[in-house]
């Protein structure tokens, strides 16, 4: 299989990273990896991924440095002692999975711009499932030569893989994406209670709506759920962040997100998760 004669360093291996270094390494592309825990590195080393000791030798054994990180670690792996800046290597790229902000993934990609290195920020959605298949959709920022060059390792690791502009961009295409997310999950909550006190059979209900036009992914996860995996609960899930990340970003735009500060208020009001109960068809009220 031909890598176009990249070498890959991947940082951080966690549910996502570590699927996604896998699919990397089973696709023919010799990888070097780190992590701070040794035993997510060890399956990998099995299956022949060699290993460094930092940021910075990672990527100096590497053209290509892919990290998926928590938010408050990316800036240290990339430009903080023994980071990725440090490495004395012609032509690197370095492309973040993770999700931070718009202002991290500038501030990051400048610092390295200036000592030779091209950054994409690139944030991922669909979950540790996508990154086991390669079906994450990836949102792409940063200079266009750079997304062409990384693209087709890329493509190993999403099915849409969609460049959005300048570094930060991709971040920011991530959150409004959450945010769209969140207004599915409320949709789906406010249907299904309507379903409820109107005397519906929830498990049906929700089958129907799911081939007709209210179809969204997360209707789609819940009907999967129900109906092929026994599910009798199922749980909608809002992080504070994701709605509220969105809500700052449009108040500096002079913007009032409706919706979105609806979805807010209603998944705060039930602590941050809704239980569809289809056992008991019951559905929590708003009160």
């Amino acid at each position: 299989m031909t890598t176009s004669g990249e070498h890959i360093g991947f940082i951080g291996l966690g549910n996502m990273g570590g699927a996604i270094a896998l699919r990397l390494l089973r696709a023919g592309y010799p990888l070097t990896v780190l992590d701070l825990d040794a035993k997510k590195m060890a399956g990998l080393i099995k299956e022949g991924a060699a290993t460094a000791a930092t940021p910075r030798e990672v990527a100096e054994c590497s053209t290509i440095v892919i990290a998926s990180l928590q938010p408050d670690a990316v800036e240290t792996v990339a430009c903080g002692d023994g980071g990725i800046a440090e490495a004395k290597k012609n032509g690197l790229s370095f492309v973040d999975l993770s999700s931070t902000t718009q202002e991290l993934a500038i501030k990051v990609s400048d610092l390295l711009r200036a000592r030779g290195i091209e950054m994409l920020d690139a944030p991922v959605s669909g979950a540790d499932i996508g990154a086991t298949n390669g079906n994450l959709t990836l949102f792409v920022g940063g200079s266009y030569s750079t997304y062409q060059r990384c693209l087709p390792v890329l493509q190993q690791i999403g099915k849409m893989v969609t460049y959005l502009g300048a570094n930060g961009n991709g971040q920011v295409g991530k959150k409004i994406n959450q945010m769209m997310q969140a207004m599915s999950e409320l949709a789906i909550y406010e249907g299904m209670l309507l379903a409820k006190k109107k005397g519906l059979p929830l498990q049906m209900f929700a089958r129907a709506a799911s081939a007709g036009c209210a179809q969204t992914w997360r209707l789609d996860e819940l009907v999967d759920g129900v109906f092929n995996q026994g599910e009798r609960k199922h749980r909608l899930r809002l992080r504070p962040g994701r709605t509220g990340n969105v809500i700052k970003m449009a108040e500096q735009l002079g913007l009032k997100l409706e919706g979105t500060e609806a979805a807010h208020r209603v998944f705060s009001h039930h602590g941050w998760e809704i239980v569809i109960d289809f056992e008991r068809e019951e559905v929590p009220d708003p009160a």
